[in-house]
């Protein structure tokens, strides 16, 4: 969410220059590459120079509500839903002023879009698009995907997502904007991500750095390309940075200690995870889905504004945006179990979020209610002023360690199981609008099908793990690769079938190894006689006492 520190300056400067300078020194020289540096280096000294003009656009209710003692009102216009916006002019370090405003005395986050000059904050507000994205029906939403669905949402892992928080808000001391750490935080982001793609052809991952106000920090975008629609674009989203509010006067930009472990790590994290269960399923889906980090939302929506203005002028046909900013966070006064944000959103993309959680989440008797956050509180709000359908659900009541050094998972009870429902939520938003693609593989052509959701092996007892294989015509391979992980002490212990559709069952292994822990093995086995399609079982007998263990993942190749 949004919120700017009182920048220092000098010491800021100095430091990041030092970082900059030398780098450029070491290469010949080359007019493009001394151009971007350029650039670069004047982002540094606007982001970090307390005194620079600010504009921003906000609502004339937030201007009229107390804004206007620190900002000076340049104009007001209004939009084709009947609010009006004020393009005002503000000082860098008061930024964390208004923002602290609108937190105590709106009791909301966010507030403002932020731009360098008043020509682009202007035009911002002539060309906004929010009425379009409101009330058009952008695409046939449908919930008829559950066979895939259904198959994801039990492989969500809470230690996963755990884990990546963990990372995101330890490994530096804070993913700020203007600091170093901001941008590597990114660049960890995109590599983590491409990796679970696993070198596959129709996916890539870049770092997005057309934003003119970001400073050096990249967004970051993870694009699984289409298989029949490639033109319609499915976006996930959530924002990389973190920020300090009150940070004290002189503190550089990489010393600033701003963890932001629910705001926005948890978001972060449960979008890697979300991937993560995608990937491990081998999902080809029809539409081109979209992963993305946003740099800057922290300091006016800056990253995910710059994306959506330039999806827009390249008229890219975005047909729906789920943005996940804080999931982890489980209020004690709060009635639901997360919410939805009711306004700045496409009124059908709203109804189908409804719709998928009553049909994936409520039969498990999680509860959602709605409610208003007002103008641009989150990353949604750009791709809704740029004409784009966005939704965004999120983890309930605000988390009262916002922007402090006490956001961390300490303070959330070392858990990350909060943020496991707007994962589920988030593969099946991935599922049904992203949906599976038709195309059927060629003979010859291989898919790998997996499943990486722990299964506990109790002693003496029988665990089974499944995938459900649709979509395949013909039979199976008379070599079928079917990959095994298993975690034991005593693999002797342990009977492994693979179970057929059709209720054939396979050895894999019988009790050998005696007490020699774990199988991690790969066997070829004949299934020349099975179809491909249908619900393949991995069964796993432990039939000795004393031990227990897990099915860690495993996966066929058809």
């Amino acid at each position: 969410m949004n919120l700017l520190l009182r920048a220092s300056s000098c010491a800021v400067l100095a430091a990041l220059l030092s970082c900059a300078w030398p780098a450029l020194a070491k290469r010949p020289f080359d007019a493009g590459h001394a151009a971007a540096h350029t650039a670069e280096l004047a982002q540094l000294r606007r982001s970090q120079d307390p005194m620079a003009p600010v504009f921003i656009v906000t609502s004339n209710a937030s201007y009229e509500g107390g804004i206007k003692a620190l900002a000076s009102k340049l104009g007001s216009q209004r939009d084709a839903t009947g609010n009006t916006l004020v393009v005002a002019q503000i000082r860098t370090h008061q930024l964390d002023e208004l923002s602290r405003h609108v937190h105590d005395e709106e009791y909301r986050c966010g507030g403002y879009f932020a731009f360098n000059t008043r020509a682009a904050a202007e035009r911002f507000v002539r060309t906004q698009r929010t009425a379009q994205a409101i009330n058009t029906s952008f695409a046939a939403y449908a919930i008829d995907n559950q066979a895939t669905v259904g198959a994801w949402l039990p492989q969500v892992r809470e230690a996963g997502i755990r884990d990546t928080i963990s990372h995101l808000s330890t490994a530096w001391p804070n993913r700020y904007y203007a600091s170093n750490h901001g941008r590597n935080a990114a660049t960890w982001i995109r590599d983590t991500w491409l990796a679970m793609a696993n070198g596959r052809s129709d996916v890539s991952a870049e770092l997005f750095t057309a934003c003119s106000n970001c400073s050096t920090q990249p967004s970051v975008i993870l694009t699984i390309r289409g298989s029949e629609l490639p033109d319609e674009i499915v976006v996930l989203g959530g924002h990389l940075d973190s920020i300090r509010q009150g940070n004290p006067p002189g503190t550089p930009a990489d010393s600033m200690d701003a963890p932001g472990a629910d705001d926005d790590a948890s978001g972060i994290a449960t979008l890697t995870e979300i991937l993560r269960v995608a990937m491990a399923n081998g999902y080809r889906p029809k539409r081109t889905v979209m992963f993305m980090g946003y740099a800057a939302e922290e300091v006016g929506l800056r990253g995910s504004n710059a994306i959506a203005q330039a999806f827009r002028a390249q008229n890219r046909n975005v047909v729906g945006v789920l943005q996940l900013d804080m999931t982890n966070w489980k209020s004690p006064q709060g009635t639901t179990d997360i919410g939805l944000i009711s306004d700045y959103s496409n009124a059908s993309l709203l109804q189908f979020v409804q719709d998928l959680f009553a049909t994936y989440l409520a039969p498990s008797g999680y509860t959602m209610g709605l409610s208003a956050c007002g103008y641009a509180c989150s990353d949604h709000a750009s791709w809704t002023a740029a004409g784009y359908p966005s939704a965004m659900p999120d983890e309930g009541p605000i988390f009262p360690y916002l922007h402090t050094p006490n956001d961390t998972l300490q303070q959330m009870g070392n858990t990350a199981i909060h943020s496991t429902i707007l994962a589920r939520l988030g593969l099946a938003f991935l599922g049904e609008i992203g949906k599976n693609s038709d195309v059927v593989a060629l003979p010859g052509q291989v898919r790998i099908r997996s499943n990486a959701h722990d299964v506990p092996i109790a002693d003496n007892a029988v665990a089974s793990s499944s995938i459900l294989v649709t979509r395949r015509n013909g039979s199976a391979p008379a070599l079928t690769p079917v990959a095994v992980r298993i975690v034991h002490p005593a693999r002797g212990e342990l009977k492994v079938d693979l179970v057929a559709p059709d209720g054939t069952v396979y050895n894999l292994a019988n009790r050998s190894g005696g007490t020699t822990d774990n199988i991690v093995e790969t066997y070829a086995v004949d299934l020349s006689a099975e179809s491909m399609n249908g619900k393949w079982v991995l069964r796993v007998d432990d039939n000795a006492a004393g031990n227990s263990g897990i099915i860690d993942s495993w996966s066929i190749s058809l």
